[in-house]
């Protein structure tokens, strides 16, 4: 899921705050929620895979958007230390973190709590041949889809891009809406690259920017995020509820919102089309879902964070509530997480969106997570002031 990455779930999204900023207040570790309690070690894994991006860059390299993650030097010992720990030892990775790293609790303009959501990769069934029930097309990259880092020409960018295409003079304009793509307009690139035999699945894996499908043969292949057309994302369980749509079991959880759809089929399309973004694949080469960062996203300890303020591979400690896999109701839920991807409605400095993995107990409660939270970021030293 490189770039942008997945958009945030339906039940979840909201609109993005306005010329945010953050800011870092550093504190003690025993201030950090439950910190004595954690398993460090498994959070070690993750952080090693993100090392192997910082060990790509040159020592006096900025890390992140804006360089607010210091330079690539200053994570070196970290990644190090990180590397001879024993496997499951973890009183040795949380002197680690507790030696290489200091805690800085983060803020926004509108204070240090935001709102953490979740997300999961979608599973599907698909077929390379089109015919019977697969009839859903899973579109690649189109030729003409260009995508610009506006971090050259705007000093305050923060890393942010757009997307669209050429047009005949050669200036950039907007790309197609959904509703056009499904209506053909780019069917002469013949762009797919396999086909569902679910609109709501497929719809579902573009809202979380990559999808495990198991093909008619019996393979699985791992699909990552390889583009999006740049309309600004309209959430379909904000259209349903608009419309008076979302009641009773037809709640505003993404099971809620995918029921509706299962019952109500021939208004997929008027529905989806609501939300004019749309989201290209590409066949991953790696056995897993892919962070915008280019590593494989571990389950429970990856997060989806704005990078306008948080920079690739930073360990974060949250602090929040997350719903049960097999009953109602939300628990505590205080763990260590890296910065391992970023998502189009993932925006503010307080706002992360956690990975919970690609199985049930996954959609069940990456689906239906959204709620308030605080989260810290560890920063080496030096870094942060």
């Amino acid at each position: 899921m490189p770039a942008e990455a997945h958009e945030c779930t339906e039940a979840t999204v909201e609109k993005p705050p306005i010329h945010d900023q953050l800011s870092l207040t550093k504190v003690k570790w025993s201030e950090l929620p439950s910190w004595a309690d954690e398993k460090h070690h498994e959070a070690v894994p993750a952080f090693l895979a993100s090392c192997v991006k910082l060990a790509a860059l040159k020592d006096d390299d900025a890390v992140g958007a804006d360089g607010h993650g210091g330079q690539a030097k200053q994570w070196r010992r970290a990644c190090e230390r990180a590397s001879k720990l024993k496997p499951g030892d973890s009183r040795a990775a949380r002197e680690l973190f507790e030696s290489e790293f200091s805690p800085w609790q983060a803020a926004g303009r509108g204070g240090p709590v935001g709102k953490l959501t979740g997300y999961f990769v979608q599973q599907i069934q698909a077929s390379r041949a089109q015919g019977g029930k697969y009839t859903v097309p899973i579109l690649g990259r189109p030729a003409d889809l260009v995508m610009v880092d506006l971090s050259p020409f705007i000093p305050d960018a923060h890393g942010r891009r757009i997307w669209g295409r050429h047009d005949d003079k050669g200036s950039i304009v907007p790309y197609f809406t959904r509703a056009e793509i499904r209506q053909g307009v780019l069917a002469a690139q013949s762009l797919p690259i396999m086909y569902a035999d679910d609109p709501i699945d497929v719809l579902f894996a573009q809202i979380e920017g990559s999808a495990k499908a198991v093909m008619a043969d019996g393979t699985t292949v791992w699909l990552e995020f390889a583009g999006k057309n740049g309309h600004k994302y309209r959430g379909v369980g904000g259209v349903l509820k608009e419309k008076g749509l979302l009641s009773g079991a037809y709640n505003g959880t993404m099971s809620g919102i995918r029921k509706w759809f299962s019952d109500n089929p021939a208004r997929f399309d008027e529905i989806a089309d609501h939300n004019p973004s749309f989201v290209f694949f590409k066949e991953s080469k790696l056995p897993g879902a892919v962070g915008s960062q280019g590593v494989i996203l571990t389950p429970r300890r990856s997060m989806a964070v704005d990078r306008a303020f948080i920079a690739h591979g930073t360990p974060i400690w949250v602090d929040t509530r997350a719903p049960r896999a097999d009953t109602a109701g939300t628990s505590p839920w205080q763990h260590l997480l890296i910065a391992q991807d970023t998502g189009s409605g993932i925006q503010g400095a307080v706002r992360g969106d956690i990975y919970w993995g690609d199985d049930a107990a996954a959609a069940a409660i990456g689906g239906r997570m959204g709620g308030e939270g605080r989260y810290w970021l560890l920063l080496p030293h030096g870094v942060g002031k």
